[in-house]
């Protein structure tokens, strides 16, 4: 036991490969480090966290302060080559000293509760919990459950939904609906300092294009072609966040036009969302939560390549709620996107209901309602 104090709770988190496994794994236990001491009968947490050292969690749990425990766990291999091969060859090993370090790392910590956020780096510290008869909680972030969570959500003591529809495919597990955690945003800022910060003009309504951190090549690749046509057709600017790998293709071949700006990345996205009238992005769980947090309209372009499918039913979601509408990746080639940016921009009474929406779809107490159970939850296991 990591701590001799009765008065301290002991946290583990299992989760990683993606920021989006990551992110709200991350949120959740900063705000319990915040709200412990007023929310229950323990005074101080402790908190550890599990994830592949093959994952972005072996940057960003450190970073965060956090203790990890990296496992040696991989996905499995769709590549038909010899690397993909031998990956899958060394699964077998992996898993069973990844099964070794968890239990030896769960008996040492000791927690509480464990707090699954899915991703495959999950399964094996959830599993090993349950078999230890430490209580866990789930906390999904897309529409159409992960494996993890579908695998695990009977036994959980409870689930936290970021979406209603995710419900028809766990039935048999005690589900809340709370909306997903997010780090770090503020609330939507000045339009005109937002545009002035990019050199944009105020006065233009603003198509934001977010193919996420690392840029979405389809997405740059087909506004290359067409961003000439959709300008000559609607009066708007574009803020176009290219991602690092296509940005100097993206300039050369757009050149210097006063009505776009390209960045290969954005850091300060509060801006970004401030100055935004109308997103075109990915459907990844993240990406939604922000959007829907400072109440944007959005035209989501679902990856094709997404686990199960999973960017498609979160995009469906929000499309099914008023706040979206969906392009598959293979219809943009059709001519799919002009009309709908058309009829978005030109028409002010469908982007204004598309962003009131949106702002309703927003749970800005996600992780406090979160955190309040695992407090609960915890409170009964002592």
């Amino acid at each position: 036991m990591n701590s001799s104090t009765h008065n301290t709770l002991r946290v583990a988190f299992a989760g990683g490969g993606t920021g989006g496994h990551i992110i709200p794994a991350l949120a959740i236990a900063e705000q319990l480090q915040r709200c412990v001491k007023e929310q229950s009968a323990f005074k101080h947490v402790e908190v550890l966290f599990f994830g592949s050292d093959y994952g972005m969690e072996t940057k960003m749990i450190p970073e965060a302060g956090f203790d990890l425990e990296a496992l040696p766990i991989r996905g499995l291999s769709r590549s038909i080559s010899l690397a993909g091969l031998k990956h899958n060859l060394l699964l077998p090993g992996r898993l069973i000293l990844s099964i070794i370090r968890a239990n030896r790392a769960l008996r040492s910590f000791d927690p509480h509760i464990t707090v699954g956020t899915g991703g495959y780096a999950s399964a094996i510290p959830v599993r090993q919990s349950l078999r230890n008869g430490i209580p866990v909680v789930l906390q999904e972030q897309n529409s159409y459950p992960g494996m993890v969570t579908r695998l695990f959500a009977p036994k959980a003591k409870q689930v936290f939904l970021t979406y209603e529809d995710a419900k028809s495919h766990l039935k048999d597990a005690n589900t809340l609906m709370t909306g997903n955690p997010i780090r770090h945003l503020g609330n939507k800022g000045n339009r005109e300092d937002a545009a002035s910060f990019f050199g944009l003009n105020p006065e233009l309504p603003t198509l934001f294009i977010l193919g996420g951190s690392q840029g979405a090549r389809a997405i740059n690749r087909h506004f290359v072609d067409k961003v000439t046509l959709y300008l000559e057709r609607i009066g708007m600017q574009i803020l176009w966040q290219t991602g690092k790998a296509d940005f100097e293709y993206c300039q050369k071949q757009v050149g210097s036009n006063s009505r776009i700006v390209l960045m290969p990345f954005i850091k300060e996205m509060d801006k970004a969302y401030s100055v935004a009238d109308l997103m075109v992005c990915r459907a990844g769980a993240m990406t939604l939560t922000e959007i829907n947090h400072y109440g944007l309209p959005s035209i989501l372009i679902p990856l094709p390549s997404a686990a199960a499918n999973h960017q498609e039913f979160n995009a469906r979601s929000l499309e099914k709620a008023g706040a979206a509408k969906v392009i598959l990746q293979s219809q943009l080639a059709e001519g799919a996107l002009l009309p709908i940016l058309t009829e978005v921009f030109t028409i002010k009474e469908n982007l204004d209901s598309m962003a009131k929406a949106s702002v309703e779809l927003s749970k800005p107490k996600a992780t406090q309602e979160i955190c309040e159970n695992i407090l609960r939850i915890a409170s009964t296991s002592v």
